[in-house]
């Protein structure tokens, strides 16, 4: 017993408490056994009262506000009524008709007594009371629920779907995104300067679900007239019940039924990121009859997407993720006898291929706008598009404007020979100069996949009469006060095939792209056709490409690119590029780069290039180098080039201010949506999802980026702040709206820390496990090996109370002061002490 007593008190603390409480609140609260504190202290040593083990932490009764988790599924953040029941020691969840709703737990599937009850005002009752075939499990120290419910009795909802009352709309904030560039050159032929300066501006104000936004910039150098141009004002706000946003100022129509406009007005138009992930893009309902109940299995090139367990009858699996594969799908049905089933659903997917029953929709209604701030002709402008099957989906729009008239109809078609999207448009104008005009285009769009062969082909084709005008190319001819511009060379064809073609793993990827385009009222077509080769062996990858474009108004222009990338090193942080390029006609250059990240956490970014040029005036080499730090609220690079023939000079910073409810707070270049974190006194923590931010000394910082509608999990890494700082929770998740700035606090407990090396009166060590107890009878940890003490939280002088049972001689004082002077960071602060059971009076 002594030896294997001495064995255990040589492991650490934390190990040996879960060994306890492992022991004691679950195996020992099933079984009615009890822990034997000798295992700790051997038969003759002293003895800790290790009797609260024997249950698990104290739950108290009220509303607390926990994640809770049902089937394994994330299902938001909700207040649950925590009661006692009867005779429990311990509050446990109660369930609300509006919890049970967040659930989706079918309440028709309730007895009729237990619906009623439900009825009443603030009533609630514990999960055995429902009559459910399910089971709970709260861990309230990590603010979590966990059920598992029989599927039967939960209503049916797509994977990943999240309420809308689980969207957070965020903080009121403002901020301002900005981006300073400062380039120079010299160019030495004819010793001329040349400078530019450039500050680009993305402001915004968040008021409760309005967001309202601002871009613009401003210019300023040798031969650029300074001024601010704005690019865009406008406030956004979603549509939870169309799941749509709505615009109003400046925006841009979807541009896939018609091409985009940018428009000074109003948009309405469906935002696919509002669905659950399971229901965005285009993925078959995968559909059948299984004879009894059987094992479902979805491959898609071998690969598992999708098993589960369907009953006898006709099933329908429609919550498949979309992919980019765009390859048949291989069901199998497993039936109970033993016998297999196999069939093949097609997946390709084209451009506007919906699933089956989804639909979106776009509305704008506005004064077209050109890039610089121009406005012309109003217009009105909706589309539609909707899946009818697997196979099928259609679209189709209608646009108006003082003089022009457009219409689209189209459909998506999905079958074994590829995805093909065909729309046709119509459009009519009429023009001051040449009168009314109208005409017709076509646009098609084909994807075939073929798994078998490796080879992926994508063609597109858009073809237009000559009386046909887009909206854009007809607000364009009258934006100059009514007079026609038609005289602009408008297209009439454009066309591009691109094949890329997998050679096996050992054999690289053959890339093959072609293009034409043509317009009206000019002769011949450019033509632009790109083979690529690329493959990696080992280490090394290899690139060559060869171009060929021929231009109506040009000529022709060959190039040829040979490429060569390396990583070096163990850790992969460096990297070795090197380009060769020539045109074929005696012209040719070379660039050599190396390029290195540093830093823990990647801050610092450098690299230095290598560059010559060959022509038949003659030979030029050159060097250049630049220098990138990502800080936690900027980031700045620098570029310097010394060439034979000029020399140039480049820096710029990134970054963000963000104004709240804190106060100011610096950070990196924003997204759409991003979060504000707070944890007091927490200085120099760093977010796991953007590990170069640190909390500033407030215990603020900005995650600059977060993706909207979707679960976002931020982390704090409490390395390298303050020992006397404790994290009370590490990880919050977070579903923003898009534009929102949710702010996430992290509740600290502070204060001074020490580490006491305590004995009794005797010179005796104190019971390992022992509680220590501060003045106001909170329990601030318990005695460790070695009669060590590790606190946390305590003021600079003090009384502290160790306790090891209940009886005179049970327990002990000691009276401590800490130093003036505080160690170094991240260390506790180091003394003794003796604890004397004389004065261990009752706190």
């Amino acid at each position: 017993m002594s030896v294997f007593a001495a064995s255990l008190q040589r492991l650490p603390v934390r190990l040996l408490l879960c060994l306890v409480s492992a022991s004691t609140s679950g195996w020992a609260e099933a079984s009615g056994l009890e822990f034997d504190s000798r295992f700790l202290h051997g038969e003759t040593g002293p003895g800790a009262d290790v009797s609260r083990f024997q249950h698990a932490d104290a739950v108290p009764e009220g509303e607390q506000v926990l994640d809770l988790v049902i089937n394994e599924h994330w299902s938001g953040r909700w207040s649950v009524p925590l009661r006692r029941q009867s005779q429990d020691l311990q509050a446990s969840p109660c369930y609300t008709k509006v919890l049970l709703e967040a659930l989706s737990i079918d309440q028709a599937k309730l007895a009729a007594s237990v619906r009623e009850q439900l009825q009443q005002a603030d009533r609630c009752l514990p999960l055995s009371a429902l009559g459910l075939e399910a089971s709970e499990q709260l861990d309230f120290s990590g603010l979590r629920l966990t059920l598992q419910v029989a599927q039967q009795a939960v209503l049916y909802s797509p994977r990943d779907y999240l309420p809308p009352t689980q969207w957070d709309s965020g903080v009121p904030v403002a901020f301002i995104d900005y981006q300073v560039n400062l380039f120079s050159q010299n160019n030495r032929h004819d010793d001329q300067d040349w400078s530019q300066a450039f500050f680009g501006l993305r402001s915004g104000l968040n008021t409760g679900g309005w967001y309202w936004r601002h871009e613009g910039n401003l210019q300023a150098g040798d031969d650029v007239e300074r001024r601010y141009q704005p690019v865009a004002t406008y406030v956004q706000r979603d549509v939870a019940r169309w799941q749509a946003q709505l615009t109003l100022g400046d925006a841009y129509s979807r541009g896939e039924v018609f091409d985009s406009i940018a428009y000074l007005g109003l948009g309405l138009g469906s935002d696919e990121r509002m669905l659950p992930a399971s229901q965005r893009g285009f993925a078959p309902t995968v559909t059948g009859i299984a004879h009894s109940t059987a094992l479902l299995t979805i491959r898609q090139r071998g690969v598992v997407l999708h098993e589960a367990t369907v009953q006898a009858g006709p099933f329908a699996i429609s919550d498949l993720y979309a992919n980019g594969l765009s390859d048949d799908l291989e069901v199998t049905l497993r039936e109970a006898d033993g016998t297999e089933r196999t069939f093949i659903v097609p997946y390709q997917a084209a451009p506007l291929a919906l699933r089956p029953g989804a639909s979106r929709f776009d509305f704008s209604l506005g004064r077209w706008r050109d890039g610089l701030g121009g406005t012309g002709a109003e217009h009105v402008q909706g589309s539609w598009q909707q899946g009818l099957s697997n196979r099928f989906s259609v679209h189709g729009g209608m646009l108006g404007a003082d003089g022009y008239q457009g219409a689209a109809l189209g459909v998506t078609v999905n079958s074994h020979v590829g995805a093909v999207a065909l729309t046709a448009l119509q459009s009519r104008a009429g023009l001051r100069a040449q009168g009314q005009t109208s005409g017709q285009a076509l646009r098609l769009n084909w994807r075939q996949v073929m798994a078998s062969s490796l080879t992926d082909l994508n063609a597109s084709l858009t073809s237009s009469s000559h009386g046909y005008m887009g909206f854009n190319d007809f607000a364009r001819s009258q934006r100059d006060f009514g007079v026609d511009r038609y005289d602009q060379p408008r297209a009439r064809l454009r066309a591009s095939l691109t094949v890329n073609q997998g050679l096996g793993e050992q054999g690289g990827r053959l890339h093959l792209q072609a293009t034409r385009a043509q317009r009206w009222g000019q002769g011949g077509s450019d033509l632009s056709y790109s083979l690529g080769y690329f493959h990696r062996q080992g280490v090394l990858g290899y690139g060559i490409t060869a171009t060929r474009e021929l231009f109506a108004s040009m000529g022709s222009r060959n190039q040829f690119v040979l490429t060569l990338s390396m990583p070096l090193g163990e850790t992969r942080r460096s990297s070795l590029i090197s380009n060769l390029t020539s045109d074929g006609n005696g012209q040719a250059s070379s660039n050599t780069r190396l390029s290195t990240t540093a830093g823990e956490h990647g801050q610092w970014g450098y690299g230095l290039g290598l560059s010559t040029r060959h022509d038949p005036r003659g030979d030029s080499a050159g060097l250049a180098a630049n220098l990138l730090y990502r800080g936690p609220v900027a980031e700045i690079s620098g570029s310097l080039a010394q060439h034979s023939d000029y020399r140039q000079a480049g820096v710029g910073v990134r970054g963000a201010l963000v104004g709240h409810a804190g106060g100011l707070t610096g950070a990196q270049s924003l997204g759409e949506s991003f979060a504000i974190v707070h944890a007091p006194d927490a200085a120099r923590a760093r977010l796991k999802q953007a590990p170069q931010v640190q909390l500033d000394a407030r215990g603020y910082g900005v995650l600059p980026q977060l993706t909207p509608y979707s679960i976002n999990t931020v982390e704090l890494d409490p390395k390298g702040t303050s020992q006397d700082v404790e994290l009370q929770i590490s990880s919050q998740r977070v579903v923003p709206r898009a534009g929102a700035a949710p702010l996430l606090y992290y509740p600290t407990r502070s204060g001074r820390s020490a580490l006491i090396d305590a004995r009794r009166a005797d010179g005796s060590i104190l019971p390992f496990g022992a509680q220590v107890l501060d003045e106001r009878g909170e329990e601030l940890g318990m005695v460790g090996q070695g009669s060590r003490l590790h606190v946390r939280g305590i003021n600079e002088q003090g009384r502290l109370q160790v306790r090891w049972g209940e009886g005179q001689q049970q327990h002990c004082s000691l009276f401590y002061r800490l130093p003036g002077s505080k160690p170094a960071p991240g260390a506790p602060t180091a003394l003794s002490a003796t604890c004397d059971t004389a004065v261990g009076d009752e706190l």
